[in-house]
């Protein structure tokens, strides 16, 4: 790994620290004057709308990833951003005002109401807009901006929140939509302003970007089917629970989820930068894969040796929850398994982006869904809320799998798997004893297991990353005392 994504990882991460501070402060605070009941059907509303988005992307925001380093100059880029752009925004528009017309004629029943369905589609219709918005924000490495975007969006969700419930303005439920609604639009106006030369449709028409519309949607059109398949399975969970169980249950589950956003600070950091800058590499050496193994090694130590300790401090985020939430403690060790998995994954699926094999995510993505399908029916109607975080913790070792194997088929690169489906097998005993058992011994001996195993089977990793760290402290003492 080099300086540059270390520098770019060290401010995005910063920035996503706070805004994860700032959800740590105050969700105790929005759990407490939101009933889980509120709180499950506002689950239910963002469902819907990210359901939606997925499909409505039409794939081309993962064209706009692919295509956008064949040229580095602005005009390039605005012609590619508004052909990418041009379909999901029409598609979004027409989809929204034919389900508002069936809403009103009675033809579409939506469980939350009317008012509920037109906050759907406006909100879904900004989301398409903030993702390629904040998709030029990433791909140029601007790190502060896309830091303070987040912190942006949290606090006035987080504010809006607070004033709308305490006021009275709208029922809990609406409360939580409405705020959610206008960060994103605050955020859409601010990324927009801020990349504006970009975002100018009046220097279009230079032809520039030859990349013709069918190029794009060629690319782009497994990953309509692929991430529609990919958002059931990540929403499989909540449907389930929606489907056998109650409101209630969505809620206490979708609290647990939030407590699993600790792992923002790496997750979304990584995330974020890992996808340009894999690509971008790629692009200027196609034989090198040293950058990939490291890359692997360094968020595999990291997100396992994070998830341990979420699973051991389990009980303490629980209690910050408040009393109605208590059973998210027990819901919480198997969550890991999402960020961690999908984290990892986005290390080993390289091939299948930089060989343009993007209909073999159709197959990830419907593998991970059957098994989430049936792990969810089986489950949910026995342990409920447990039943459906085991099922989607399986299912998500089973997406990074089929990632990693199909993705080697087309650019292999070793990733020592031997070792990592061994503390794989470590953290589902650990996730397996401490969603059936209260806090006691055996919770602290499995994770001093867990975590020196960990440190034993990637010392080299552990010994490169002190090293690190003590370089870096070095060299920051000694500018100080230079000073």
């Amino acid at each position: 790994m080099n300086n540059k994504f270390l520098k770019h990882f060290l401010v995005i991460g910063s920035g996503t620290f706070i805004s994860m501070v700032i959800g740590f402060l105050t969700t105790p605070i929005i759990t407490r004057i939101v009933s889980p009941t509120e709180y499950g059907q506002f689950s239910i509303f963002t469902m819907y709308s990210n359901m939606a988005l997925m499909v409505l992307y039409l794939g081309l925001d993962q064209s706009l990833v692919r295509f956008f380093y064949q040229k580095e100059t602005d005009q390039y880029r605005r012609e590619l951003l508004f052909k990418c752009l041009k379909n999901p925004v029409i598609g979004t528009a027409v989809s929204g005002i034919v389900v508002l017309i069936l809403s009103a004629i009675g033809l579409i029943q939506f469980e939350l109401g009317k008012v509920a369905l037109s906050l759907v589609c406006f909100y879904t219709f900004i989301q398409i807009i903030y993702r390629f918005s904040l998709l030029l924000v990433r791909l140029q490495y601007k790190s502060k901006l896309y830091s303070i975007l987040g912190i942006v969006q949290k606090t006035v969700y987080v504010v809006l929140t607070i004033l709308f419930v305490k006021l009275n303005f709208f029922s809990d439920t609406m409360s939580l939509a409405v705020a959610t609604v206008l960060a994103a639009l605050t955020c859409m106006i601010i990324s927009i302003v801020a990349e504006r030369r970009l975002w100018n449709p009046g220097l279009l028409g230079k032809n520039e970007c030859t990349i013709t519309q069918g190029e794009l949607i060629g690319y782009a059109y497994p990953y309509i089917f692929s991430m529609g398949v990919t958002t059931l399975f990540q929403y499989i969970d909540k449907i389930s629970l929606n489907y056998y169980c109650s409101y209630e249950e969505v809620g206490i589950y979708s609290s647990t989820m939030t407590l699993i956003h600790v792992f923002s600070i790496i997750q979304t950091t990584f995330n974020t930068l890992w996808a340009p800058m894999a690509v971008e590499h790629y692009t200027n050496d196609k034989e090198d894969v040293s950058f990939y193994q490291k890359g692997n090694q360094i968020i595999t130590v990291i997100m396992f040796f994070i998830g341990f300790t979420l699973i051991l401090c389990k009980d303490v985020f629980s209690v910050l929850l408040g009393a109605k939430y208590r059973e998210a403690a027990y819901i919480l060790p198997f969550l890991i398994f999402n960020p961690i998995m999908y984290t990892i994954s986005e290390t080993t699926v390289n091939g299948l982006v930089f060989k343009k094999k993007s209909n073999m995510q159709v197959v990830v993505s419907l593998g991970a869904c059957i098994v989430n399908i049936i792990g969810n029916t089986i489950l949910v109607p026995k342990l409920g809320c447990q039943g459906a975080a085991i099922s989607t913790g399986f299912s998500y070792i089973v997406f990074f799998t089929l990632r990693t194997i199909l993705s080697n088929r087309y650019f292999y690169v070793d990733i020592h798997l031997k070792k990592f489906y061994f503390i794989t097998a470590l953290a589902i005993m650990y996730a397996f004893y401490n969603t059936f058992v209260k806090f006691n011994i055996g919770s602290i001996v499995g994770y001093i297991v867990c975590a020196v195993s960990l440190v034993l089977l990637y010392r080299a990793t552990v010994k490169c990353g002190i090293q690190y760290v003590m370089d870096m402290a070095t060299v920051f003492f000694r500018k100080k005392a230079d000073k």
